[in-house]
């Protein structure tokens, strides 16, 4: 059966030019990958040139009674994007809000020991917050409706006592050791409300997820990602799977695959996605290990296409359900049926 150790995270992520590969327990203090020799095509580019192509993504996922959703920041140096989206999980309602920030130094911290990353204008109020030595996290938003949505506010955060506090780091070539992708990894069991036009909404226990990705970026990029967030049989089950362009040459040793369940977490092989019958319809997503075996269908999908002088990007964020198995690395098989998640396909020219 497929296996990857979890080693002890590097104090430094890159040092002397030179990336510390590997699939880590805990986190490094800093999500820090600036420093490689030559990562572009092997020209010796100044590191002012070079480090203007390291972007960053921020991502919060969540998992309440009535609502699943995803809030997440991009970091292109000179424009920030913030986005909050939720569903409904009995009728597939959904709930999209978005914000372009001014330029800024940097809008998504590296410093993972604790970190703000936040858009303040009052109609896109949206904040993500951490502090790993008191195992928090929290997600915070209040957003302005117009004629097409509502009015929403919320606030989701993770308890200090929580014993399915998980944290992992991953740092790939991407795909060729000249480059780096870290991936900071975190999971927790969360408190939390949703209310939507002001109506009043009790906490309820929940399950949450976040990652902060940091890499060295093509001109143009393309991934698809799922998040699976929910409970089997009395056990918590969180996973994250990823497939990019800019994976790993050698996917098997490095990939962000990660499944945790009741705090526990297993690194899973790489994976392949399809969607035989169109981007709405089942995804098949399958490994060559017999680890993963699953599909997804779609329940309610959102679409953004956004142009702003040389950045394109496409994306589409789907709530859906996953059916099939998942392995652990005890050999014990998580058979899902009807499981909550999200899919996040998207496209990136800059």
């Amino acid at each position: 059966m497929y296996s990857r150790q979890f080693f002890e995270a590097p104090e430094q992520l890159v040092k002397n030019g030179k990336a510390h590969f590997g699939t880590f327990d805990e986190v490094s203090p800093k999500i820090d990958i600036r420093g490689m020799r030559a990562p572009y095509a092997g020209i010796p580019l100044p590191s002012i040139i070079s480090n203007l192509r390291i972007k960053s993504r921020l991502e919060y996922v969540f998992s309440l009674n009535d609502f699943i959703g995803l809030s997440h920041f991009y970091d292109f140096k000179v424009i920030g994007l913030g986005e909050i989206i939720f569903f409904n999980k009995e009728t597939g309602k959904k709930y999209v809000y978005h914000t372009i920030m001014a330029p800024r130094r940097r809008f998504v911290p590296v410093l993972t020991t604790r970190g703000i990353c936040a858009c303040y204008r009052k109609p896109r109020f949206i904040k993500i917050s951490w502090g790993r030595q008191h195992k928090h996290h929290a997600l915070t938003f209040k957003v302005k409706g117009d004629n097409a949505r509502p009015d929403a506010e919320g606030y989701i955060y993770s308890s200090i006592q929580d014993d399915m506090h998980t944290d992992a780091l991953f740092v790939c070539p991407s795909p060729a050791s000249s480059r780096c992708s870290a991936t900071w990894f975190s999971c927790m069991k969360t408190f939390g409300h949703i209310a939507i036009n002001g109506e009043t909404a009790p906490d309820t226990e929940g399950l949450g997820m976040m990652l902060l990705n940091r890499a060295y970026y093509k001109f143009h990029s393309k991934s698809s990602t799922v998040y699976g967030i929910g409970n089997v049989k009395g056990k918590d089950i969180v996973f994250y799977l990823k497939t990019s362009n800019m994976d790993a040459a050698d996917a098997d040793a490095y990939n962000c695959n990660v499944l945790v369940t009741d705090g526990k977490k297993t690194a899973l092989p790489p994976v392949y996605m399809t969607h035989p019958f169109g981007i709405d319809k089942n995804w098949i997503i399958q490994d060559t290990e017999s680890m993963v075996d699953l599909t997804f269908t779609p329940l309610s999908v959102n679409s953004r296409t956004l142009n702003i002088i040389a950045l394109r990007t496409n994306y589409y964020t789907m709530y859906g359900t996953f059916e099939g198995v998942l392995l652990n690395s005890d050999g014990e098989k998580i058979i899902l049926k009807n499981f909550p998640g999200l899919l996040h396909k998207g496209m990136l020219r800059l």
